[in-house]
């Protein structure tokens, strides 16, 4: 059985992972945004305005975050961790 102080350690780290990787998802948003920004101002020859600009960051993530919760890119979610999950337990399991 796993102590309380192992528990706790490993929910502190849990928490720390998922800080990171919400901080490292928060980034990727970025590079979408700033990819769809190049998109539009490659098609113009004046710069985007500030306005033009939060819309299209908004669209883009709306769009990227909709395309995301679609079935299929959920299942295909759930099937490349399921896999990601088994080689990670097969690992550890070579490992004792």
């Amino acid at each position: 059985m796993v102590a309380q102080e192992d528990f706790n350690q490993l929910m502190k780290e849990s928490r720390d992972e998922l800080v990171n990787l919400r901080a490292q998802l928060q980034n990727l948003m970025v590079k979408f945004g700033l990819r769809a920004l190049k998109t539009y101002q490659a098609a113009r020859t004046e710069p985007l305005r500030p306005t033009e600009v939060n819309s299209l960051i908004k669209y883009e993530l709306d769009n990227i975050i909709q395309d995301l919760s679609e079935p299929r890119n959920i299942e295909a979610i759930i099937i490349q961790t399921t896999q990601e999950w088994t080689k990670q337990q097969e690992a550890k399991q070579k490992k004792q």
